[in-house]
């Protein structure tokens, strides 16, 4: 068991190199915060100042300079960095009981870090990250090696099976590893659902960056193609999103197309919407899909091989890449949405997901 009182409280540190719009920040704001209600000292250490979610009540956000150390090459960089990030923990927060990382970049920071213990968190399925099967042998060897360095001997946490399955089909066995999803606020996110945003009536929505992960063609293509006058909401930015703009264009929709560019709170976007689509080619966990379900809103998603099937039945989903398959869903779930609504499950509350990493990472069971 923990220490765990309000003279010394448990503190613990989730890294990452920004709180700018994505999944991995949402939930190292998500995990920090319920840490903290379970009471913990949470902190969160960004690497650049970049901030575009609202930071939870009780935790603690640092930010550290990372830029100031470009100039050096990497293979100084990132221990020199470490050696930072450490002296400041020291100093600033203390002696901590746990460290999360998140994303490479910092990843290949904290590999060199003292602190102990440190907990990777995989995001991602590894090979469609990196494209490991679009490379050649040597060249695969190579990377897996240089990932090796980074993950092979600390505690890892997957946020889904697919992820998990996909990291030892690269990397065989892992001295600590687990796979855990990631925590929904599912109380804040009704509660942050019923602001005011100007919406049709009724509509379709999918909620991601434009970016070749999330296949936006596909799904504006499959809407197209779909017996669907409702309009289709699009959320977020990206550096893909002035191509689809073209392409809605292009196929004549732009009267039912509409781009909301990135919005901090996409809850009412979600809330609000008949359906959710979700198009990716690879996913992590589909965080997304796992605030819809909290909502009460059904989703519809492309089968990747990590996070959907997790998530979803198997009637909900349709194969990566295959508009046709996704344009006869859509109609299909239009024609009987009750029929695609899927239950919310309670273990992804986060003071449910936070307790897991405190058993994995620490081998005890939280008794606060």
């Amino acid at each position: 068991m923990l220490p765990h009182s309000s003279l010394t409280s448990p503190k613990i540190v989730l890294a990452i190199f920004t709180l700018q719009g994505g999944g991995a920040e949402r939930f190292v704001l998500t995990l920090a915060e319920a840490f903290f209600k379970l009471g913990f000292d949470a902190h969160v250490i960004c690497f650049k100042n970049q901030v575009h979610y609202p930071i939870p009540q009780g935790v603690q956000v640092h930010f550290l300079n990372y830029q100031a150390y470009r100039w050096l090459p990497k293979t100084w960089r990132n221990p020199i960095f470490a050696r930072v990030f450490d002296r400041y923990v020291q100093q600033q927060i203390g002696k901590v009981d746990m460290v999360i990382s998140n994303l490479l970049p910092v990843d290949q920071v904290l590999r060199y870090s003292q602190l102990e213990p440190i907990c990777f968190v995989i995001h991602n399925t590894i090979s469609k990250e990196y494209g490991l099967s679009e490379q050649s042998p040597a060249q695969q060897k190579n990377l897996i090696e240089q990932l090796r360095l980074v993950y092979g001997q600390r505690p890892c946490v997957c946020v889904s099976q697919g992820v998990l399955d996909d990291f030892l089909q690269f990397f065989g066995q892992h001295p600590q590893i687990t796979a855990i999803h990631n925590p929904i606020d599912a109380v804040s996110i009704q509660q942050q659902s019923l602001e005011q945003v100007d919406v049709p009536a009724d509509y379709l929505v999918h909620v991601g960056k434009f970016k070749a992960a999330k296949a936006h063609e596909m799904l504006i293509r499959a809407y197209a193609q779909s017996q669907q006058a409702l309009p289709l909401i699009l959320v977020g930015d990206g550096g893909l999103k002035a191509d689809m703009v073209g392409l809605v264009e292009q196929l004549g929709i732009s009267d039912r197309v509409i781009f909301t560019g990135f919005q901090a709170n996409p809850y009412p976007y979600i809330r609000q919407a008949r359906l959710m689509l979700l198009s990716s080619v690879f996913e992590g966990f589909g965080i997304v899909i796992a605030e819809a379900l909290a909502l009460g809103v059904p989703v519809i998603s492309t089968d990747c091989e990590a996070g959907p099937r997790e998530l979803l039945p198997a009637a909900n989903l349709v194969p990566v890449g295959d508009t046709a398959a996704l344009a006869t869903k859509i109609d299909q779930a239009i024609a009987d949405t009750d029929a695609f609504r899927s239950p919310f499950d309670p273990k992804l509350l986060p003071d449910q997901v936070a307790k897991q990493y405190i058993e994995h990472v620490l081998g005890t069971e939280f008794k606060g």
